[in-house]
């Protein structure tokens, strides 16, 4: 039984309480969890009390045998037994939008979600050859999907759930699903339609690498004294010997006959074929767009992680993002190149990835230095980030890194040079300035600096915290080498200006730890332990600091106003931008085309705000989409009406002015915002105030510089707290 079910028992009308769960008497059943998953948060909430009613539905057989039981069904009501009154707005439509997904929930929990996915992986596929991804998939793809559907519904079960795992091989002893009531069988049907393989055939496939991977522990030590190798280590090492002991001209078919000994020469174990690997990974990616998610996103909706938003434009208008199957090969694979690089990093070994980036990437930047300028259309479109190129420039970013922490600042400043000879990946090339620049000042060359910042503030795609840097920079370089003109540039003022600082005084328990700092506050309930932030809002809370309400959000708070005000125009139907239903967002989010495809929208969208409008339109929204997954957007950060305070507390010039820059640089604005948004209600009506918190001797990054002078020039009052020790 799934821990994560609610479970519905009898209720005693004498005692009024739930009886002994020991008695099997008192147990109604078991609601599943993709339904109460919805649910859950409700009766946690005391928003509502849910009863369950056992009805019993006679089957289809004229008379019911002596032992047979009849099939039963859980009723439920719910009831709303909120403390208060009245319901929140919010509360009203979080018990509307729960209890409407849990209703759709139950639908598919009457068949599992085993066989939803099963059943909406072919509902994609059929979306996909219908679509203008329909050329993606080749002939043996379709052909080998198409064999897979025509299998009985047992053999399609256990195939579905065999690509779910992870591991490459199968022993046919261990695979028990409750839907596959034959496994024999099934594994019989769908060999001899060649969907799945046996290992006793070394030629299907010669990695001998998987198929140790699934020996048993004694198995693997049995094998490693048929090959006289020491068995006395980890699982981990004796593979590894195993596999460097045979690395000889006959070594891998010596390695399988002393493997498949081991099983007297029937292993029992079978593995997918590789086309219907390749078939189902296609199929996945061109339904999500996203080459993490797998068969199991096909039913988040139903477990309660996410809920998609309606999309108003035409999926069958979309164009196709890749041209050819070839392009699409070449970015998943490049995608997985990348893929092995992070997983190095993540186990901490940063040689082995630099030597992979050397062997693999850093060629390919000076080739494209080289190379015309703009092979394709795409790099002009919100495509690009689609293309092998958008993969690899992020990739070298990472190397440029790892060459600058081992000093090599000439090869890293020669990367850079080559990157920004070229068209490609144009939103990292403030970044790629801006690094470029402190190398060559790092290594004494000043005046190819000042020329390298010269150079940077003429590029439009230099913007937000880079841009800031990267003047800042300037300034102190034109110190030096004399350069009068930057020094009297009229974007001075707004580098040398400071925000307004408040001070705390604070003793830190970690004062002399290079970590993140804590302190100690006592409030009504006793003592706490807090962050800097926590400690701040601590401090403004009270009478003689303003008597603020407040939350750490950083850039939550905004990207949150941000989405609800532009919900309408993120969702708009514009064609090309939604390629399927699970998509929060259209491609073209955070890049300039989404701007330059919604002028029309976004400006008169700006003038409602700029008119005072901002609270009816939020309430709007938070009524249609609430729950909804909209990019930015947290339902649970802030209830409505403290949203909805906010919002008077800004007016509708400043909050105008701070979602105009978002709109126009999403991704530019996404990070760097104050830590706290406070408000309050005076005496002159509702105040807003953002605050960047900072411990003695932290500095502000480049990036909340910029957001501090951009909420100063939109009329938003914005301070450093300091806090001291």
């Amino acid at each position: 039984m799934d821990p994560r079910a609610l479970l519905c028992t009898c209720l005693s009308a004498a005692s009024a309480k739930i009886l002994d769960f020991d008695e099997p008497t008192n147990v109604l059943g078991y609601l599943p969890r993709q339904v109460s998953t919805h649910l859950s948060p409700l009766i946690d909430e005391d928003l509502i009390f849910l009863t369950a009613t056992l009805r019993y539905r006679r089957t289809d057989t004229a008379i019911l045998e002596e032992g047979a039981s009849m099939d039963s069904v859980l009723e439920l009501c719910a009831t709303i037994c909120s403390t208060k009154e009245v319901l929140q707005e919010e509360q009203h439509m979080l018990v509307a939008s729960a209890w409407s997904a849990a209703t759709k929930a139950s639908e598919d929990a009457r068949i599992g979600l085993q066989e939803v996915i099963r059943l909406r992986f072919w509902s994609a596929v059929g979306r996909i050859r219908s679509s203008a991804h329909s050329h993606l998939l080749d002939t043996v793809e379709v052909r080998i999907l198409e064999t897979l559907h025509k299998c009985s519904l047992p053999a399609q079960r256990l195939a579905f759930r065999l690509l779910q795992r992870k591991t490459t091989w199968f022993r046919i002893s261990s695979l028990q699903y409750s839907d596959v009531p034959n496994v024999e069988s099934a594994v019989d049907e769908l060999q001899e339609n060649g969907l799945v393989l046996s290992a006793d055939n070394r030629e299907v496939d010669e990695n001998m690498e998987a198929r140790l991977t699934a020996l048993k522990s004694d198995e693997l030590i049995m094998l490693s004294k048929l090959l006289g190798l020491d068995h006395r280590q980890t699982k981990a090492k004796l593979i590894a010997m195993i596999l460097s002991s045979t690395k000889t001209s006959n070594g891998d078919h010596r390695l399988f006959h002393h493997w498949l000994s081991i099983f007297n020469g029937r292993s029992g174990m079978i593995r997918l074929c590789t086309v219907s690997l390749r078939a189902v990974q296609i199929v996945n990616f061109l339904t999500f767009l996203r080459p993490t998610c797998g068969l199991q996103s096909l039913v988040l909706e139903d477990v309660g992680v996410i809920r998609y938003p309606p999309h108003g434009g035409s999926l069958e208008r979309a164009s196709s993002i890749f041209t050819s199957r070839v392009d699409l090969d070449e970015y998943l694979n490049v995608i997985a190149e990348a893929s092995v690089i992070d997983a190095t990093l993540d186990a901490g070994d940063e040689k082995t990835a630099l030597k992979i980036l050397e062997t693999r990437i850093f060629p390919w930047v000076n080739g494209c230095a080289r190379a015309t300028p703009s092979k394709s259309s795409k790099h002009h479109s919100f495509l690009r980030r689609f293309e092998p190129d958008w993969v690899r420039a992020k990739m070298a970013t990472i190397g440029i890194t790892l060459l600058e922490r081992n000093g090599r600042h000439a090869d890293a400043n020669l990367l850079l040079t080559r990157l920004l000879s070229c068209r490609i990946c144009p939103e990292r090339r403030g970044s790629w300035y801006l690094r470029l620049i402190i190398n060559l000042n790092t290594v004494g060359h000043l005046k190819n600096a000042m020329q390298a910042c010269d150079r940077a503030l003429q590029d439009p795609w230099v913007r937000c915290g880079d841009r800031l840097g990267i003047q800042r920079r300037a300034l102190r370089l034109a110190k030096k080498v004399k350069s009068w003109g930057t020094l009297g540039a009229r974007w001075r003022s707004d580098i040398t200006w400071e925000a307004p600082i408040d001070s705390i005084r604070a003793r830190a328990l970690n004062g002399a730890e290079r970590e993140k700092k804590r302190y100690c506050t006592f409030s009504e309930v006793g003592e706490a332990t807090v962050s800097v932030e926590e400690l701040a809002i601590t401090h403004y809370a009270e009478e003689d600091a303003g008597g603020w309400r407040g939350v750490h959000s950083e850039s939550r708070v905004w990207m949150t106003l941000f989405g609800l005000l532009f919900a309408d125009v993120i969702m708009s139907p514009v064609p090309g931008v939604f390629h399927g239903p699970f998509q929060s967002a259209p491609l073209d989010f955070g890049t300039d085309s989404f701007v330059e495809a919604r002028r029309e929208d976004i400006t008169s969208l700006l003038s409602r705000i700029r008119r005072g409008e901002g609270t009816k339109i939020v309430r709007d929204v938070w009524r249609r989409y609430y729950g909804t997954a909209i990019h930015g957007v947290s339902w649970i950060l802030l209830s409505l009406d403290e949203l909805c305070d906010v919002i008077n507390g800004l007016g509708g010039v400043p909050l105008a002015e701070v979602m105009g820059l978002i709109v126009e640089d999403t991704s530019g604005w996404t990070g760097g915002a104050p830590d706290l948004l406070l408000w309050r209600q005076s005496s002159v009506g509702p105040k807003v105030k953002a605050v960047e918190v900072k411990s003695k001797n932290d500095q502000l990054s480049d990036q909340q510089r910029a957001w501090l002078l951009a909420l100063r020039d939109a009329g938003v009052p914005a301070a450093v707290c300091r806090v001291s020790f």
